[in-house]
């Protein structure tokens, strides 16, 4: 069981450095393409057709994303107000089901999301020469990530504490 957390925590990491790089990679790149666009459209007086549309589908990813970072730095909100009213022992086994149930919707999204983006291969883009599978694509990637993230929770036991 040792070496399952080992090796679940290691792809946890690997996770979060791609998470993190893609974060800042996209951010970096809608922060040049919103400047360009407005330069573009104020200065120039010639709009960029396909800066919008890249935009889009950038913060798309990346909302996707950092819910996904978000699941694994514990910085969603909850509402904990009952749990804090419940004895510990009890407490701990309604966020384990809680965390479970998490486990459980993040393989139903990312196979959903699967299906979404296969059936969306062959649709491109409204400007950009790209299949809609690059956009989709964002829905079972970020909840594999959310799957990975849930599950070193679970494995660990590191999910929110209880105060008591």
């Amino acid at each position: 069981m040792q070496n399952v957390v080992a090796m679940w925590d290691r792809l946890n990491g690997m996770i979060k450095w791609v998470e993190k790089w893609a974060l800042i990679i996209l951010f970096v790149g809608m922060l040049l393409c919103g400047g360009l666009q407005i330069f573009a459209r104020f200065i120039l007086h010639a709009p960029i057709s396909w800066s919008e549309e890249l935009l889009t589908y950038a913060f798309v990813w990346s909302s996707f994303l950092g819910a996904s970072l978000a699941v694994d730095q514990l910085a969603h909100f909850n509402v904990d107000i009952f749990i804090h009213h419940f004895p510990p022992k009890f407490a701990k086994i309604v966020l384990y089901l809680v965390w479970l149930t998490m486990l459980w919707f993040t393989a139903f999204l990312t196979y959903k999301g699967t299906i979404l983006a296969q059936l969306n291969i062959v649709q491109t883009m409204d400007v950009l020469p790209l299949s809609m599978v690059w956009a989709y694509a964002s829905i079972p990637v970020s909840a594999a990530f959310m799957f990975v993230h849930t599950a070193d929770k679970v494995l660990t036991g590191s999910f929110q504490p209880v105060s008591e």
